[in-house]
């Protein structure tokens, strides 16, 4: 008897899957998954949308990689084409991408990760009611968790019926987590994100100023992208030279031991969806240290595996990281529950698993 069809999607993806973002790198996950297992009867094959340019530049790139789309939908025979939902011009070209979809008869799933909403207290711009409208010829939608389905069915006015949970997932890069702790050790922490307010980068650099000078031994790594040598200075300027280390933009390869190492891992974000970082601290078996945005607690349960902060609050910061540190039992507590909680509910399969089911309802919806 012959083997079934493998469902196969075409996957828009803004910089292609060796760009540095969010996104890229969650399909990445995806990509080597799907590789690794050719029985889950998926095969998805990825296009760039905007390249690697930056602001306007992504007008140069994207003629080219419509051609491309287009020749690809007409005949490659996908049977799904799957959107990442973003604001500004990107909302157009994922309205003229689903319109070609719609003309080859193949359907679409639009996936949200967070950014495709106007700034609070910002006028809407033009292209909500243009993403609104591919939202609403889309065979399925997905967002990362309950709170978002709430919240983007509520902004674009839809059901909440019309909106599947797939939360991120990401590769299990650290099996034998959490690793065991030597005695007189530092404590290391990590913060894995871009050097900005938003992402409170800022703030957690004064609250390790305000740790105790008592305080058991910890060394801090920010590793990202963004102004590092004004954050070294001012490390400098705050007495934290010799414990804080920044190492700019780092590849995948390199940032992996950066999270085996980390017994804690700090997010004091303004705002997040569900932040890969955070998944991947709990992979390696990190307490969590973050502020409780967008569905962070469903990775993040208070008193369980961390510990919820304020954003732009550096005391509060200090405060929480000084409970961590400074006691071992409840830091090792934190740490395996980590891992518990990844294993349970983040592992790449159980992503991957999630995305056949979306799509085949898509599918069904489509015929």
């Amino acid at each position: 008897m012959t083997a079934p069809r493998p469902l196969r999607v075409l996957c828009i993806v803004p910089r292609g899957l060796k760009g540095r973002g969010g996104i890229e790198t969650l399909f990445s996950h995806v990509d080597e998954e799907l590789h690794a297992h050719p029985e889950l009867g998926l095969e998805m094959d990825f296009l760039a949308s905007r390249g690697d340019a930056s602001g306007a530049g992504w007008v140069l790139h994207f003629p080219l990689a419509f051609l491309s789309y287009v020749w690809m939908v007409a005949t490659q025979r996908y049977d799904i084409v799957h959107l990442n939902a973003a604001t500004n011009a990107s909302a157009w070209r994922k309205w003229m991408m689903q319109g070609v979809a719609r003309l080859f008869g193949v359907a679409t799933v639009v996936h949200f990760h967070g950014s495709a909403f106007p700034k609070p207290g910002e006028r809407q711009p033009g292209w909500v009611p243009v993403l609104r409208r591919v939202l609403e010829r889309a065979s399925a939608i997905i967002v990362l968790g309950d709170y978002w389905r709430g919240f983007v069915a509520g902004f674009y006015a839809m059901p909440a019926g019309r909106f599947d949970v797939v939360a991120n997932g990401v590769a299990d890069f650290a099996p034998d987590a959490p690793r065991p702790r030597e005695d007189g050790t530092p404590v290391r922490l990590l913060f894995a994100g871009n050097l900005t307010d938003a992402k409170g980068a800022a703030a957690l650099l004064q609250a390790l100023a305000l740790l105790p000078d008592d305080l058991p031994g910890w060394r801090m790594t920010f590793a990202g992208t963004g102004d590092v040598a004004g954050f070294r200075e001012r490390a400098e300027t705050l007495g934290l030279s010799g414990r804080v280390e920044f190492t700019g933009w780092i590849a995948r390869d390199a940032i992996l031991p950066l999270y085996r190492q980390a017994d804690i891992v700090v997010l004091p974000s303004r705002n997040e969806v569900l932040p890969v970082c955070l998944l991947e601290g709990a992979c390696a078996g990190a307490a969590l240290v973050a502020t409780p945005v967008g569905s962070v607690p469903d990775v993040l349960r208070e008193g369980e595996n961390g510990l919820f902060i304020g954003p732009d609050d550096p005391e509060g910061i200090a405060r929480a990281l000084g409970r961590v540190i400074g006691d071992k039992a409840l830091l090792e507590t934190f740490r395996a529950a980590s891992r518990r909680i990844y294993k349970g509910h983040f592992g790449l399969e159980s992503m991957v698993g999630g995305l056949a089911k979306v799509y085949r309802k898509a599918l069904a919806v489509r015929q």
